[in-house]
């Protein structure tokens, strides 16, 4: 198939129809209306809203026919209170309470209210945001900049574009790194929109990324390009055109970054709809005596949060584990997004030497050497110098192997770092599988089970 035999294929399953498109503009004008019905029955002075927009990729004409949320911006006037952003959420769960739609209250760098509902036989998520209505280089709350990126883009954007961005997310997806979230680290809607407005096509994009360098730059105006020296340690700099001293690449890791510039080199090299489809993964079971899982419960949270103590304790326990001489291979931080969490490792072993060498100093440095001897003789097993003149022990472990280290670790003084918000359930809820009983315990978990190719399996898309 050719490439643009492709893309239409791409669009035929993934864009939503032109009457599911009608109904979700509809759906989402009405519920703006009902938010303004309340303002209008509250005393108006409390809430001083100046706008309520239509956000997000439905606002943009930019989302998939599978994740359409409706984000929708409370914007207050300028010379608004912290308190007032907070108060203005009444807005939103008073709105949905008479529309009987059942929400949460969610915390990001400020609260919001989410809910989700059936619309058109489907799951549909609403959010609903307040923030201040002030120039996007002055911002007082992290969404301040959302209804800006929506009218840069509704401002520069064809209908053309809009479909070459749908085409770009799924790709993304398929290879799973489309997202900024902690969870994902990889490229936002907003990104992939401004890469299309920069190189037009997403044949283009692919090209561009394809010889992209490490720490290179992207920007919209010459003028912007003295910012980028803000950002020399991020992988990839996308100054926002809007704010252009943000960098829009800070969510990407570097490992994603070399993911896209991967398989956009594949896709053009052999186009395939494959490309477009779900990640197969090739486990390889040979290599499943060698793993580890740490699995555990915990209360549920936002996503953002959960990833980010996770990844936080993950980092922590990974070191750990290094510093006792073990040696990670590969390994991964699994999730069902609610309760349930794992981190898994594929070992060089997991039983290493029950001695270990200890290295001291030169025997000429003499208050080191005395000092390293008494400090090392109720251990030692045996002291020596060696043809260097470096003073060596060798040292029993106390834990040779991997699940007896954990097992002590686990409720210790928190030597594994764990992160406090899930620090509690991690001590309590903590379960040790080794080898083949890592295989066996996931099957009946989806999530879990899928994870496991992220550590003994070869991903479809890199051959």
């Amino acid at each position: 198939m050719t490439i643009n035999s492709i893309k239409q294929l791409v669009l035929d399953n993934h864009s939503p129809s032109s009457s599911h498109t009608k109904k979700m503009l509809k759906f989402s004008n009405d519920l703006i209306y009902e938010l303004w019905r309340t303002i209008d029955s509250e005393d108006t002075t409390r809430f001083p809203v100046s706008d309520i927009v239509l956000g997000g990729s439905v606002a943009k004409g930019t989302w998939l026919r599978s994740s359409g949320d409706i984000d929708i911006f409370i914007k207050l006037e300028s010379d608004s209170t912290r308190k007032d952003l907070d108060d203005s959420l009444e807005i939103g769960k008073i709105t949905l309470n008479s529309l009987k739609y059942s929400w949460k209250l969610r915390y990001s760098e400020h609260p919001y209210i989410e809910s989700d509902i059936k619309f058109n036989g489907k799951s549909l998520k609403i959010n609903i945001v307040s923030c201040f209505d002030v120039d996007p280089r002055d911002c007082k709350s992290a969404a301040d900049r959302s209804p800006h990126h929506t009218n840069y883009i509704l401002n520069n954007f064809n209908s053309k574009m809009k479909n070459e961005v749908r085409i770009l997310k799924q790709f993304l997806i398929s290879s799973k790194i489309y997202g900024a979230e902690i969870k994902t680290q990889g490229f936002s809607g907003y990104f992939c929109e401004l890469l299309i407005l920069k190189y037009k096509t997403f044949q283009n994009v692919l090209k561009q990324i394809s010889d992209f360098t490490v720490g290179d730059s992207i920007y919209f105006d010459d003028s912007h390009s003295k910012f980028t020296k803000l950002h020399e340690n991020s992988p990839i700099i996308m100054l926002d055109p809007v704010d252009p001293k943000r960098n829009l690449g800070s969510a990407v890791s570097l490992q994603n970054l070399h993911k896209f510039i991967h398989v956009s080199r594949k896709f053009l090299d052999n186009p395939s709809t494959n490309s477009f489809t779900k990640i197969k993964f090739k486990l390889n079971n040979s290599l499943s005596d060698n793993l580890l899982m740490i699995y555990f419960t915990h209360d549920e949270k936002t996503i953002d949060t959960l990833w980010g103590q996770l990844r936080r304790s993950f980092n922590h326990t990974s070191k750990y584990i290094n510093k006792n001489d073990f040696n990670i291979i590969r390994s991964t931080i699994s999730s069902n997004d609610k309760n349930e969490s794992a981190f898994i490792f594929l070992l060089d072993d997991l039983s290493i030497p029950d001695n270990r060498l200890h290295s001291g100093p030169l025997s000429n440095m003499k208050k080191e050497s005395i000092a390293f001897i008494k400090k090392n003789k109720k251990e030692s097993l045996t002291f020596w110098i060696d043809s260097n003149g470096q003073i060596k022990s060798l040292q029993p472990r106390k834990y040779p192997k991997i699940k007896d280290l954990l097992n002590n670790s686990i409720n210790s003084k928190n030597v594994l770092g764990i992160a406090p918000g899930i620090k509690t359930s991690f001590q309590n809820t903590s379960k040790i599988f080794t080898g083949k009983s890592v295989i066996s315990f996931s099957k009946n978990k989806s999530w879990l089970n899928e994870s496991l190719g992220d550590v003994i399996g070869t991903e479809s898309k890199l051959y």
